[in-house]
């Protein structure tokens, strides 16, 4: 499971549904199990703006808060390496400017503490390199990392990126 509290989980869940469905709060609502009048109720209690008939071009503004919590899908080769000088190579499934998740850590055990992580930035020359934690462990090699040391211009360098897919995504920014 996610570490954090109920209420960021819902939210994230209520956002991720909503990009699912292209904006749309009536099929976003049925995926997730709930009435419209509860989806509305909920998208006003943690301020997450949708216009009714977005579509798929305009999910609503996505606040600075909310954009902590974005990760993008990626498929990328990602280097784990513990204080052992233990090496491993997995794939990347999702990025955020805080953390990732990977699948493929086959002993998660021997990748805790400060891990050295590096993976190609995608559309970009850099490779991304930082220190991380796992943070939460899955089934079938599935963990969450979070970025614990990276260098000033390389976090500047994921913001940008990050921030470029939440645009690609149809998420306005505030300005």
């Amino acid at each position: 499971m996610p570490v954090g509290n109920l209420d960021s989980m819902e939210e994230q869940m209520i956002i991720r549904a909503l990009e699912r469905s292209g904006g749309h709060r009536g099929h976003a609502a049925d995926q997730l199990g709930i009435s419209r009048r509860t989806l509305s109720r909920k998208l006003k209690e943690y301020n997450i703006n949708v216009a009714p008939g977005d579509g798929v071009n305009s999910l609503g503004f996505i606040s600075l808060d909310q954009q902590k919590f974005f990760r993008a899908r990626i498929q990328l080769a990602v280097t784990l390496k513990n204080q052992q000088g233990d090496e491993v190579c997995v794939q990347g499934t999702n990025l955020s400017t805080g953390g990732m998740g990977l699948d493929g850590l086959r002993e998660p055990m021997r990748f805790a503490g400060l891990l050295d992580v590096s993976f190609p930035l995608p559309d970009t020359e850099s490779v991304f390199r930082a220190k991380a934690r796992i943070v939460w462990i899955g089934e079938e090699g599935r963990v969450g990392l979070r970025f614990a040391v990276i260098d000033p211009a390389l976090f500047e360098q994921l913001q940008s990126w990050t921030k470029h897919k939440m645009k690609d995504e149809g998420w306005d920014l505030p300005s």
